[in-house]
């Protein structure tokens, strides 16, 4: 059996919560012989579950280290999901082991922090995957199916800051549309809006547009340059679960690392043009 451990800063958080749920679902649905096993956090959450708790209500044995989480299984997931700065101190340990090791998102809370961990991940022979789980959007999964290569442009409109939430849009102009942003614009039209262009400087653009509205929904829409459609978002957190057990078996990544360094890089570029709006921002090779 696969034994798969939960590594986080704290555990009573909303990812933590739901995912050993959407874990047992797919292992059900697509029959795999796994199971979640063991987990480990930092330290308790403020006014929420202790770490001994969670793991009592979730059915899961509580480690009395991390290293002793990462000895007693197969693969980790590293959770932290609510802020990607904890995401290198919880990962150090996972990403000495050799064993296969999910990072939630955001991967990193900028390029210079991805660039360190994942050469800490090739020193020790760790395979690594990242991903926000609006990748695996039945729809875009599809769509890539259909017409992978053929768009010319997509628009994203999504909620939140750039803080957390700007990877569930630039994770899927990359996996629809690729790396290789030749330049970005954002436009100065308030402190709390972050709307942009992507120029990928060979015909093909991108925009991208949040709002702090928590309760807007994802939208993407994508065009060859003669026709267009909606990609919905739904349907992603099985299919995710199932690409993650699907890495752990495997031990090889759908997500290649220069898809999650470009979303960084994005993420990176779009703090420093909202600081010089109206303004092409050129992005380095």
């Amino acid at each position: 059996m696969l034994r798969i451990g939960f590594a986080d800063n704290y555990l009573d958080n909303w990812h933590a919560n739901y995912y050993p749920g959407f874990l047992r679902e797919a292992i059900a649905k697509y029959g795999y012989d796994a199971a979640l096993t063991s987990a480990y956090a930092l330290k308790d959450c403020e006014g929420g579950l202790t770490s001994k708790q969670w793991c009592q209500k979730n059915h899961v044995r509580l480690a009395g280290s991390m290293e002793e989480m990462i000895d007693s299984v197969d693969a980790v997931m590293v959770i932290a999901a609510d802020n990607s700065a904890w995401h290198e101190e919880v990962s150090r340990l996972p990403l000495s082991s050799g064993k296969p090791v999910f990072i939630d998102k955001t991967f990193a809370q900028d390029v210079e922090t991805g660039k360190r961990m994942f050469a800490l991940a090739k020193e020790h022979h760790t395979p690594v995957m990242s991903t926000s789980a609006q990748r695996y959007c039945s729809s875009i999964m599809d769509y890539l199916d259909r017409e992978r290569g053929n768009t010319k442009f997509m628009s994203t409109v999504g909620p939140h800051d750039l803080s957390n939430y700007a990877v569930h849009q630039f994770e899927p102009i990359v996996t629809v549309m690729g790396v290789g942003v030749k330049r970005v614009k954002a436009f100065a039209i308030g402190a709390k809006v972050t709307q942009m262009l992507l120029d990928y400087g060979d015909g093909r653009m991108a925009s991208f547009t949040q709002t702090p509205n928590p309760y807007a929904e994802f939208n993407f829409m994508v065009s060859d340059g003669e026709k267009g459609e909606r990609l919905d978002s739904s349907d992603y957190y099985i299919n995710t679960m199932k690409a993650i057990l699907d890495f752990f078996e495997t031990k090889i990544s759908p997500v290649p690392e220069e898809e999650t360094m470009e979303v960084l890089r994005l993420i990176d570029a779009a703090k420093e043009a909202r600081r010089k709006p109206d303004t092409w921002l050129e992005l380095d090779a």
